[in-house]
């Protein structure tokens, strides 16, 4: 047996082992199963020395080893280290690890530190190197002989080699245990070593699904009261050692089946896993209760009462909804609040039964909520491409729509709101897909402050999963509100959702707050203009020229527009006019309630564009649409203007309004005296017979937009 230093690898020219020992150690270093690089770098150090096989041995405790895995070896010694457990004082792993050198036994049989179970096993040779610097040793790799002795004992090449498989397998060791640090941190809270929120929704969403209608689970929530005078009066090192103490206290009073977590704070849940009835799920909580309501003797001395409030809520048959079921047992914890008196006990039971929408619909809203469907139209493709979800509150009889309630809300009933509509909106998605109106997607309005929940996204992507839909066939309506948007949290979640496919609308646009050089900023698929902008647009032209920046700036940002308001035969003709396909408004459908849909896809199916008289808007926007036009060529390429027939273009349109209006006819004959003059001589600099053709554009839209102020009989009359 000698003690050997390892040797170092030549940096000249190697011999054919040493190389093909390097190729292997890249191999090595580029694997990421884990299992399978122990198996391919105990072979590689057994190949290496022409050995039979290899082990590694770890340290079991502070003077044991074991195994964890060989590789190449007899069954015999196989089944001898399979499970084998001996002392760090023994043999010549333990030697080698007390040493921090590596050890070559060329005859194990005559070792002093032979062990007879391996002598007997056919152990003939080994060589034993450490794994890992003094500081951090996590075992040896043992390299064996059986079927013959070496031939010799290693040389420096061989031994750089094993070396370097043994400082590899350090590595991926380290890195296994700091994978399992890091995923013990994410799982688990620091201070009490329970798991955490994040670990409990998995749990729980897995008992879910393995609770049978016979033992359904049920599920506490636990919060200690009076526990900030505790922080304030006594410190948080104080405060810290009573939550300690709670969670000692709840792990002791629950069963060993059950599965405890710490949400955050001073709040705690318990999953029953198996509850046989009411009267097991009370004599659960009062357990609970009696040993969580002593004092807690502080370590300064004194003692302080920190009573628990619990809510409790039983899982419904068939849901997967964890977070649901957290909600109702903290909706019957605030039941329970602050109700420590003898005789009455500090727990109580959620029974409100579910409401048809979900979970999400919360009891203490004012009302009952509804929700109904408008369709977003495609007037080019005449078929529907999305449902905006919106909610209705049944009130004594009346159904409100969101202006008449969403005042009311405060800032949790508008987050319960938010997502009992979206859980709502995607089951009736899947409904439909089921009922034969496959491919629809739906809309959610989202307000801004919502953008600040850090599990917004989270929450958005688990519901998705639930339902099994596509990411892309949600699109979440931002209002635009303020600087909300700009905020960190807000731009943090919105990507976020934009990167797991969530399409993004802002929706409202130019109601009022919103900055347009703002919204180059923001991950965004789709614009809403607001109907403020489109429902009067027959009447008022003047913001039919607004609506066609919009729709510019739209194309400029490469995201599409839908036009509100769209709420007649009329503004549909001229949004169609102007480019704009998608459409939503009562000249298309109204909001109905999910029952009506199958009927409203019917008939849209079969929707024509209807005809209408609007001889003045439609003129108006063709006129702007070729005034632009040309404008753009006067700018980039004058000499196309040879080409252009502006009479041919606008005859059918405006000739039968300007017999009506003379003015309106004279500025438009001379601008098709200046176009054609700026046609021929397109190569001189035409910026002022552009400024005057612009400027008569404009008074020719103007003399339209008042026309249609007037009316016809105004019109008439002047």
């Amino acid at each position: 047996m000698r003690h050997l230093e390892p040797g170092i690898l030549p940096s000249g020219p190697a011999g054919a082992q040493a190389q093909v020992g390097t190729e292997v150690i890249r191999r090595l270093a580029a694997q990421r199963d884990l299992e399978r690089f122990f198996e391919l770098a105990a072979a590689e150090a057994a190949r290496v020395l022409h050995a039979d096989g290899a082990a590694m041995i770890e340290p079991d405790g502070p003077a044991h080893l074991r195994y964890r895995f060989f590789q190449g070896l007899p069954e015999d010694y196989r089944r001898l280290a399979a499970g084998y457990r001996f002392d760090l004082s023994e043999g010549t792993a333990g030697l080698a690890l007390r040493c921090g050198q590596p050890i070559f036994t060329a005859d194990y049989p005559a070792s002093d530190h032979a062990m007879p179970d391996f002598v007997r096993c056919g152990l003939r040779a080994n060589l034993i190197v450490p794994v890992g610097p003094p500081e951090d040793r996590r075992g040896v790799i043992a390299v064996a002989w059986f079927e013959r002795a070496p031939l010799r004992e290693p040389d420096a090449e061989q031994l750089a080699v094993v070396a370097m498989v043994a400082d590899l397998m350090y590595w991926a060791l380290h890195r296994q245990h700091l994978e399992h640090s890091l995923q013990q941190q994410a799982r688990h809270d620091p201070l009490t070593g329970l798991p955490n929120r994040r670990y409990l929704l998995g749990q729980l969403e897995a008992m879910l699904r393995r609770q049978s209608a016979q033992a359904p689970l049920a599920l506490a929530w636990l919060d200690l009261d009076g526990f900030k005078p505790v922080n304030d009066l006594h410190g948080h090192e104080q405060g810290d050692a009573v939550l300690g103490m709670f969670a000692e206290r709840l792990r002791a009073a629950v069963r060993e089946n059950d599965f405890v977590a710490r949400l955050g704070g001073d709040e705690f849940a318990v999953v029953f896993s198996e509850v046989h009835g009411e009267a097991q799920l009370h004599a659960l909580l009062d357990r609970l209760s009696q040993s969580l309501n002593r004092p807690y003797r502080l370590r300064a001395g004194g003692a302080v009462e920190c009573p628990a409030s619990i809510g409790a809520a039983w899982a419904q048959a068939g849901s997967l909804d964890a977070e649901a079921l957290l909600r109702d047992a903290d909706r019957a914890m605030y039941l329970a609040k602050g109700r420590h008196r003898p005789g009455q006990a500090a727990w109580r039971v959620f029974s409100v039964p579910p409401s048809p929408l979900g979970a999400e619909a919360d009891a203490q809203l004012p009302g009952q909520l509804e929700l109904h469907y408008q369709p977003v139209f495609d007037l080019d493709r005449r078929c529907v491409v999305r449902l905006e979800s919106l909610a209705r509150l049944r009130r004594d009889g009346e159904l409100l729509a969101p202006a008449e309630f969403l005042g009311q809300l405060d800032r949790r009933q508008h987050r319960q709101l938010l997502h009992g509509v979206l859980d709502a909106s995607l089951h009736q998605l899947a409904q439909w897909e089921l009922q034969g109106l496959a491919g629809l997607c739906v809309s959610v309005n989202v307000e801004p402050h919502s953008l600040g929940e850090p599990d917004l996204a989270q929450r958005v992507a688990e519901r998705l999963q639930h339902h099994r839909l596509h990411p892309s066939r949600l699109t979440l309506e931002i209002l635009e509100r303020g600087e909300l948007l700009s905020r960190d949290a807000a731009l943090r979640q919105l990507t976020l959702l934009r990167a797991m496919g969530v399409r993004l609308a802002i929706d409202d646009l130019g109601a009022g707050h919103s900055s347009l050089l703002r919204l180059r900023s923001l991950p965004m698929d789709e614009i809403k203009l607001d109907q403020a902008f489109v429902r009067d647009i027959a009447l008022n032209l003047q913001d039919i020229a607004f609506v066609r920046s919009v729709r510019e700036l739209a194309h400029g940002l490469h995201v599409e527009l839908v036009a509100e308001g769209a709420e007649n035969a009329e503004i549909l003709e001229i949004l169609h006019a102007l480019g704009i396909r998608q459409v939503q408004g009562w000249g298309i459908a109204r909001a109905v309630p999910a029952r009506d849909l199958p009927r409203l896809m019917a008939r849209l199916h079969r929707w024509r564009p209807p005809r209408v008289d609007s001889a003045l808007a439609l003129a108006y926007t063709r006129h702007l649409n070729l005034d632009s036009h040309i404008l753009g060529l006067l700018h980039n390429a004058p000499a196309h203007l040879r080409a252009l027939r502006p009479d041919e273009a606008l005859a059918a349109d405006l000739e039968p309004v300007l017999r009506e209006l003379p003015a309106a006819r004279e500025l438009y004959r001379q601008q098709r005296v200046l176009l054609a003059d700026m046609a021929r001589h397109h190569e001189l600099d035409l910026r002022l017979p552009m400024l005057r053709y612009r400027q008569l554009g404009e008074r020719l839209r103007e003399l339209l937009a008042l026309a249609a102020r007037m009316g016809p009989a105004r019109r008439e009359a002047s």
